[in-house]
Protein backbone atom coordinates (compact mmCIF):
# COMPACT_ATOMS: atom_id res chain seq x y z
CA UNK A 1 0.00 0.00 0.00
CA UNK A 2 1.35 3.40 -0.99
CA UNK A 3 0.55 5.90 1.18
CA UNK A 4 0.18 9.52 0.30
CA UNK A 5 -2.36 11.16 3.33
CA UNK A 6 0.30 12.38 5.40
CA UNK A 7 -1.51 15.44 6.39
CA UNK A 8 -4.29 13.21 7.43
CA UNK A 9 -2.56 11.18 10.00
CA UNK A 10 0.92 9.84 10.09
CA UNK A 11 2.15 5.89 11.68
CA UNK A 12 3.40 6.60 15.03
CA UNK A 13 6.85 5.91 15.52
CA UNK A 14 8.14 2.93 16.81
CA UNK A 15 10.20 4.37 19.90
CA UNK A 16 6.90 6.41 20.73
CA UNK A 17 4.88 3.43 21.10
CA UNK A 18 7.47 1.86 23.15
CA UNK A 19 7.63 4.76 25.97
CA UNK A 20 3.58 4.93 25.42
CA UNK A 21 3.64 1.05 26.61
CA UNK A 22 6.13 1.26 29.50
CA UNK A 23 4.37 4.34 30.84
CA UNK A 24 1.00 2.35 31.12
CA UNK A 25 2.83 -0.51 32.21
CA UNK A 26 4.86 1.33 34.99
CA UNK A 27 3.17 4.73 35.66
CA UNK A 28 -0.48 4.08 35.07
CA UNK A 29 -1.11 5.89 38.24
CA UNK A 30 -3.68 9.25 38.59
CA UNK A 31 -0.98 12.10 38.85
CA UNK A 32 -3.88 14.14 40.39
CA UNK A 33 -3.27 12.06 43.58
CA UNK A 34 -0.95 12.46 46.72
CA UNK A 35 0.80 9.19 47.35
CA UNK A 36 4.57 8.80 46.14
CA UNK A 37 3.58 7.19 43.34
CA UNK A 38 1.42 9.05 41.48
CA UNK A 39 3.76 12.21 42.26
CA UNK A 40 6.63 10.20 40.31
CA UNK A 41 3.47 10.42 37.43
CA UNK A 42 3.39 14.10 38.08
CA UNK A 43 6.78 14.86 37.51
CA UNK A 44 7.15 12.91 34.50
CA UNK A 45 4.73 14.85 32.76
CA UNK A 46 6.54 18.04 34.33
CA UNK A 47 9.45 16.76 32.47
CA UNK A 48 7.39 16.06 29.10
CA UNK A 49 6.52 20.19 29.27
CA UNK A 50 10.08 21.02 29.71
CA UNK A 51 11.34 19.16 26.96
CA UNK A 52 8.33 20.17 24.79
CA UNK A 53 9.70 24.04 25.83
CA UNK A 54 13.20 22.96 25.16
CA UNK A 55 12.56 21.41 21.66
CA UNK A 56 10.49 24.63 20.56
CA UNK A 57 12.52 26.70 21.98
CA UNK A 58 9.87 28.14 24.27
CA UNK A 59 10.25 30.51 27.66
CA UNK A 60 7.70 32.21 29.86
CA UNK A 61 5.03 29.74 28.31
CA UNK A 62 2.34 27.13 30.11
CA UNK A 63 1.16 24.24 28.00
CA UNK A 64 -2.26 22.20 28.60
CA UNK A 65 -2.98 19.08 26.80
CA UNK A 66 -6.08 18.54 24.98
CA UNK A 67 -7.91 15.80 22.88
CA UNK A 68 -6.42 17.27 19.96
CA UNK A 69 -5.84 20.26 17.77
CA UNK A 70 -9.53 20.85 17.11
CA UNK A 71 -10.20 21.45 21.30
CA UNK A 72 -6.83 23.32 21.73
CA UNK A 73 -7.84 25.97 18.89
CA UNK A 74 -11.60 25.98 20.50
CA UNK A 75 -9.87 26.72 24.14
CA UNK A 76 -7.82 29.20 22.46
CA UNK A 77 -10.22 30.99 20.44
CA UNK A 78 -13.37 30.83 22.17
CA UNK A 79 -11.49 30.82 25.92
CA UNK A 80 -9.86 34.56 25.08
CA UNK A 81 -12.56 36.13 23.18
CA UNK A 82 -15.97 35.20 25.37
CA UNK A 83 -14.68 38.05 27.79
CA UNK A 84 -15.12 40.51 25.97
CA UNK A 85 -18.82 39.32 24.42
CA UNK A 86 -21.60 42.72 23.77
CA UNK A 87 -18.03 44.84 24.11
CA UNK A 88 -18.44 45.71 20.63
CA UNK A 89 -15.02 44.00 19.69
CA UNK A 90 -13.11 42.80 16.23
CA UNK A 91 -11.50 39.37 15.50
CA UNK A 92 -9.65 38.54 12.42
CA UNK A 93 -8.94 35.21 10.67
CA UNK A 94 -8.48 34.05 6.82
CA UNK A 95 -11.14 32.43 4.62
CA UNK A 96 -8.81 29.27 4.64
CA UNK A 97 -7.91 27.96 7.67
CA UNK A 98 -9.08 24.67 8.84
CA UNK A 99 -12.66 23.86 10.38
CA UNK A 100 -12.12 24.00 13.98
CA UNK A 101 -10.58 27.61 13.62
CA UNK A 102 -13.04 28.83 11.02
CA UNK A 103 -16.26 27.56 12.09
CA UNK A 104 -15.46 28.72 15.95
CA UNK A 105 -15.56 32.41 14.15
CA UNK A 106 -18.80 31.88 12.53
CA UNK A 107 -19.88 30.95 15.96
CA UNK A 108 -18.61 33.81 17.52
CA UNK A 109 -19.84 36.00 14.60
CA UNK A 110 -23.08 35.13 15.35
CA UNK A 111 -22.37 36.21 19.26
CA UNK A 112 -21.43 39.78 18.47
CA UNK A 113 -18.23 39.73 17.86
CA UNK A 114 -17.34 41.57 14.27
CA UNK A 115 -15.15 39.11 12.11
CA UNK A 116 -13.01 39.72 9.26
CA UNK A 117 -12.22 36.86 7.14
CA UNK A 118 -9.07 37.44 4.97
CA UNK A 119 -9.32 36.56 1.10
CA UNK A 120 -5.88 34.68 0.69
CA UNK A 121 -6.31 34.85 -2.79
CA UNK A 122 -3.08 33.74 -3.58
CA UNK A 123 -3.17 30.60 -1.20
CA UNK A 124 -1.78 33.00 1.59
CA UNK A 125 -2.56 36.26 3.32
CA UNK A 126 -2.16 39.49 1.71
CA UNK A 127 -0.59 41.87 4.27
CA UNK A 128 -1.88 44.62 3.08
CA UNK A 129 -5.34 43.54 3.56
CA UNK A 130 -4.15 42.64 7.14
CA UNK A 131 -2.91 46.03 7.79
CA UNK A 132 -6.11 47.73 7.04
CA UNK A 133 -8.55 45.33 9.42
CA UNK A 134 -6.77 45.81 11.91
CA UNK A 135 -8.22 48.43 14.36
CA UNK A 136 -8.66 49.62 18.07
CA UNK A 137 -11.02 46.86 19.25
CA UNK A 138 -8.88 44.08 17.37
CA UNK A 139 -8.31 41.98 20.16
CA UNK A 140 -7.32 38.32 18.42
CA UNK A 141 -5.77 37.84 15.22
CA UNK A 142 -5.76 34.20 14.27
CA UNK A 143 -3.90 32.94 10.82
CA UNK A 144 -2.53 29.44 10.12
CA UNK A 145 0.75 28.61 9.65
CA UNK A 146 0.51 26.43 6.77
CA UNK A 147 -2.75 25.42 4.70
CA UNK A 148 -3.88 21.21 5.32
CA UNK A 149 -4.97 21.76 1.59
CA UNK A 150 -3.48 24.11 -0.66
CA UNK A 151 0.21 23.98 1.55
CA UNK A 152 0.88 27.32 1.35
CA UNK A 153 2.95 28.95 3.88
CA UNK A 154 1.42 32.25 5.60
CA UNK A 155 5.02 34.60 6.32
CA UNK A 156 4.54 34.47 10.07
CA UNK A 157 7.32 36.54 11.01
CA UNK A 158 5.81 39.63 8.95
CA UNK A 159 2.26 38.74 10.16
CA UNK A 160 3.40 39.10 13.83
CA UNK A 161 5.96 42.38 13.36
CA UNK A 162 2.51 43.92 11.37
CA UNK A 163 0.35 42.52 14.46
CA UNK A 164 2.39 43.88 17.01
CA UNK A 165 3.45 47.01 15.35
CA UNK A 166 -0.41 48.36 14.20
CA UNK A 167 -2.32 46.97 17.12
CA UNK A 168 -2.40 45.37 21.00
CA UNK A 169 -3.87 42.00 19.52
CA UNK A 170 -3.36 38.60 20.59
CA UNK A 171 -1.58 36.42 17.69
CA UNK A 172 -2.87 32.47 17.55
CA UNK A 173 -1.73 30.39 14.77
CA UNK A 174 -2.66 26.81 14.11
CA UNK A 175 0.37 24.64 13.89
CA UNK A 176 -0.33 21.46 13.24
CA UNK A 177 0.55 21.43 9.75
CA UNK A 178 4.54 23.24 10.33
CA UNK A 179 5.57 21.98 13.28
CA UNK A 180 8.54 19.40 12.33
CA UNK A 181 8.01 19.74 8.94
CA UNK A 182 8.77 23.96 7.82
CA UNK A 183 11.85 25.18 9.32
CA UNK A 184 10.03 28.53 10.89
CA UNK A 185 11.46 31.84 10.00
CA UNK A 186 9.51 33.21 13.14
CA UNK A 187 10.20 32.79 17.24
CA UNK A 188 7.25 30.63 18.32
CA UNK A 189 7.79 32.64 21.51
CA UNK A 190 6.48 35.74 19.43
CA UNK A 191 3.07 33.90 19.07
CA UNK A 192 0.46 34.63 22.31
CA UNK A 193 -1.16 31.10 21.50
CA UNK A 194 -0.23 28.17 19.38
CA UNK A 195 -2.25 24.89 18.74
CA UNK A 196 -0.16 21.41 18.21
CA UNK A 197 -1.30 17.96 17.81
CA UNK A 198 1.09 15.08 17.46
CA UNK A 199 -0.65 12.47 15.44
CA UNK A 200 0.52 14.18 12.58
CA UNK A 201 4.27 13.97 13.74
CA UNK A 202 4.33 10.44 14.30
CA UNK A 203 2.73 10.82 17.35
CA UNK A 204 -0.13 9.23 18.79
CA UNK A 205 -3.64 10.06 18.16
CA UNK A 206 -6.53 11.23 21.24
CA UNK A 207 -3.38 14.63 22.35
CA UNK A 208 -3.06 17.69 21.09
CA UNK A 209 -1.75 21.41 23.22
CA UNK A 210 -2.49 24.49 23.53
CA UNK A 211 0.59 26.68 24.34
CA UNK A 212 0.00 30.20 25.74
CA UNK A 213 1.85 33.35 27.29
CA UNK A 214 1.88 32.24 31.05
CA UNK A 215 0.36 35.56 32.11
CA UNK A 216 -2.59 35.25 29.60
CA UNK A 217 -6.27 34.29 30.94
CA UNK A 218 -8.52 32.49 29.17
CA UNK A 219 -12.24 31.21 30.24
CA UNK A 220 -12.70 27.70 30.64
CA UNK A 221 -14.84 25.59 28.09
CA UNK A 222 -15.27 23.28 30.59
CA UNK A 223 -15.85 23.08 34.14
CA UNK A 224 -14.93 20.33 36.83
CA UNK A 225 -11.48 19.69 38.82
CA UNK A 226 -8.30 21.89 39.91
CA UNK A 227 -6.16 19.71 36.69
CA UNK A 228 -3.83 22.13 34.09
CA UNK A 229 -4.82 25.34 36.09
CA UNK A 230 -8.80 24.60 35.69
CA UNK A 231 -9.03 25.62 32.18
CA UNK A 232 -8.72 21.86 30.99
CA UNK A 233 -10.08 19.98 33.95
CA UNK A 234 -10.21 15.83 33.95
CA UNK A 235 -7.70 13.68 34.54
CA UNK A 236 -3.97 13.67 32.39
CA UNK A 237 -2.80 10.72 30.34
CA UNK A 238 0.38 10.55 31.32
CA UNK A 239 1.30 8.51 28.94
CA UNK A 240 0.50 10.27 25.94
CA UNK A 241 1.67 13.24 27.33
CA UNK A 242 5.47 11.69 27.81
CA UNK A 243 4.98 9.90 24.38
CA UNK A 244 4.23 13.12 22.44
CA UNK A 245 7.04 15.03 24.00
CA UNK A 246 9.19 12.10 22.61
CA UNK A 247 7.61 11.97 18.97
CA UNK A 248 8.25 16.10 18.64
CA UNK A 249 11.82 15.96 20.06
CA UNK A 250 12.78 13.18 17.62
CA UNK A 251 10.98 14.92 14.43
CA UNK A 252 11.51 18.28 15.18
CA UNK A 253 15.49 17.78 15.41
CA UNK A 254 14.80 15.93 11.43
CA UNK A 255 12.70 19.21 10.08
CA UNK A 256 15.35 20.26 7.66
CA UNK A 257 16.84 16.92 5.72
CA UNK A 258 13.40 15.44 6.00
CA UNK A 259 12.28 18.60 4.31
CA UNK A 260 14.80 18.21 1.83
CA UNK A 261 14.59 15.09 0.54
CA UNK A 262 10.47 15.40 0.64
CA UNK A 263 11.19 18.95 -0.90
CA UNK A 264 12.91 16.64 -4.09
CA UNK A 265 10.05 14.40 -4.32
CA UNK A 266 7.86 17.15 -4.26
CA UNK A 267 9.30 18.88 -7.11
CA UNK A 268 9.47 15.49 -9.14
CA UNK A 269 5.77 14.77 -8.89
CA UNK A 270 5.05 18.55 -9.75
CA UNK A 271 6.73 18.28 -12.80
CA UNK A 272 4.86 15.09 -14.13
CA UNK A 273 1.91 16.49 -13.19
CA UNK A 274 2.17 19.62 -14.78
CA UNK A 275 2.29 17.56 -18.03
CA UNK A 276 -1.61 16.31 -17.55
CA UNK A 277 -4.24 17.92 -19.28
CA UNK A 278 -6.97 16.82 -17.34
CA UNK A 279 -5.99 17.41 -14.23
CA UNK A 280 -5.44 21.22 -12.83
CA UNK A 281 -2.47 22.01 -10.03
CA UNK A 282 -4.09 24.50 -7.29
CA UNK A 283 -1.53 27.41 -7.14
CA UNK A 284 -1.48 30.61 -8.38
CA UNK A 285 1.62 32.82 -9.49
CA UNK A 286 5.00 31.94 -9.78
CA UNK A 287 4.83 30.20 -6.84
CA UNK A 288 4.95 26.38 -8.51
CA UNK A 289 8.78 25.42 -7.58
CA UNK A 290 9.54 28.36 -5.30
CA UNK A 291 10.65 27.70 -1.36
CA UNK A 292 9.27 29.60 1.14
CA UNK A 293 6.02 29.59 -0.32
CA UNK A 294 4.50 26.09 -0.46
CA UNK A 295 4.51 22.90 1.58
CA UNK A 296 6.20 20.18 -0.35
CA UNK A 297 3.99 17.71 2.16
CA UNK A 298 1.06 18.95 0.47
CA UNK A 299 -0.44 19.08 -3.05
CA UNK A 300 -3.59 19.99 -3.90
CA UNK A 301 -5.22 18.80 -7.69
CA UNK A 302 -8.32 19.00 -9.45
CA UNK A 303 -9.88 16.97 -12.28
CA UNK A 304 -11.67 18.60 -15.17
CA UNK A 305 -13.81 16.04 -15.94
CA UNK A 306 -13.24 13.65 -12.70
CA UNK A 307 -14.79 13.22 -9.10
CA UNK A 308 -12.58 13.49 -6.62
CA UNK A 309 -14.49 10.65 -5.03
CA UNK A 310 -14.13 8.45 -7.68
CA UNK A 311 -10.31 9.44 -8.02
CA UNK A 312 -9.75 8.65 -4.68
CA UNK A 313 -11.55 4.89 -4.45
CA UNK A 314 -9.76 4.18 -8.68
CA UNK A 315 -6.31 4.57 -6.42
CA UNK A 316 -7.43 2.95 -3.59
CA UNK A 317 -8.33 -0.06 -5.42
CA UNK A 318 -5.23 0.57 -7.34
CA UNK A 319 -3.45 0.37 -3.04
CA UNK A 320 -2.84 4.21 -3.45
CA UNK A 321 -4.16 5.73 -0.49
CA UNK A 322 -5.15 9.83 -0.94
CA UNK A 323 -7.12 12.27 0.84
CA UNK A 324 -10.30 14.62 -0.87
CA UNK A 325 -9.92 17.26 1.29
CA UNK A 326 -9.29 17.55 5.29
CA UNK A 327 -10.06 14.43 6.68
CA UNK A 328 -11.91 15.96 9.46
CA UNK A 329 -14.30 17.17 6.68
CA UNK A 330 -14.07 14.25 3.90
CA UNK A 331 -17.78 12.77 4.55
CA UNK A 332 -19.48 16.57 4.41
CA UNK A 333 -18.74 16.20 0.52
CA UNK A 334 -18.90 20.26 0.56
CA UNK A 335 -16.44 22.54 -1.32
CA UNK A 336 -13.45 23.21 0.03
CA UNK A 337 -12.52 27.11 1.51
CA UNK A 338 -9.34 26.73 0.87
CA UNK A 339 -8.92 25.88 -2.83
CA UNK A 340 -12.24 27.84 -3.40
CA UNK A 341 -10.44 31.42 -1.91
CA UNK A 342 -7.26 30.14 -4.41
CA UNK A 343 -9.01 29.59 -7.86
CA UNK A 344 -12.87 31.03 -7.97
CA UNK A 345 -13.92 27.54 -9.09
CA UNK A 346 -16.65 25.74 -7.22
CA UNK A 347 -15.65 22.91 -9.72
CA UNK A 348 -12.11 22.74 -8.88
CA UNK A 349 -12.92 23.15 -5.12
CA UNK A 350 -15.32 20.05 -5.25
CA UNK A 351 -12.96 17.88 -7.82
CA UNK A 352 -9.92 17.88 -5.40
CA UNK A 353 -7.84 15.39 -4.27
CA UNK A 354 -4.97 16.31 -1.73
CA UNK A 355 -2.06 14.45 -2.50
CA UNK A 356 0.07 14.99 0.76
CA UNK A 357 4.15 13.15 1.13
CA UNK A 358 5.95 12.21 3.87
CA UNK A 359 9.82 11.02 3.98
CA UNK A 360 9.05 7.61 3.78
CA UNK A 361 7.94 7.91 0.27
CA UNK A 362 9.62 6.79 -2.20
CA UNK A 363 10.39 8.86 -6.09
CA UNK A 364 9.22 4.60 -7.16
CA UNK A 365 5.83 4.92 -5.72
CA UNK A 366 5.36 8.34 -7.30
CA UNK A 367 6.28 6.62 -10.55
CA UNK A 368 3.59 4.21 -9.63
CA UNK A 369 0.99 6.92 -8.75
CA UNK A 370 1.66 8.82 -11.59
CA UNK A 371 1.51 5.48 -13.91
CA UNK A 372 -2.34 4.81 -12.19
CA UNK A 373 -3.29 8.22 -12.50
CA UNK A 374 -2.81 8.55 -16.19
CA UNK A 375 -4.51 5.18 -16.43
CA UNK A 376 -7.71 7.68 -14.71
CA UNK A 377 -6.97 10.19 -17.22
CA UNK A 378 -7.40 8.13 -20.08
CA UNK A 379 -10.61 5.90 -19.01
Amino acid sequence: MIYLDWTATSKPLKEVVEVYNKMNEEYWYNPSSMYKNAAIVKSLIDRASQSIFATLGLHDKSIYYTSGATEANNMAIQGFVMPYKNQNKHIITTEIEHASVYNVFEFLEKEGFRVTYLKCENGMIDLDELEKALTKDTILVSIMWVNNIIGSINPMKKIIDLVKAKSHAKIHSDLVQGICKIQPDFDFNDLDLMTITFHKIEGLKGIGALIINKNLQLNPLFYGGHQQNQLRPGTNDASLIVASAKAIRINFAKTIIHYQYVQKLYHYLVEKLAKFSFIDINKKGDYDLLDGYYSPYVLSISFKNIKAETAMHFLEENDILVGIGSACNEKTKMVDRSVYALTKSETKAYHMIRISLGYHNTIQELDYFIEKLQELGNK
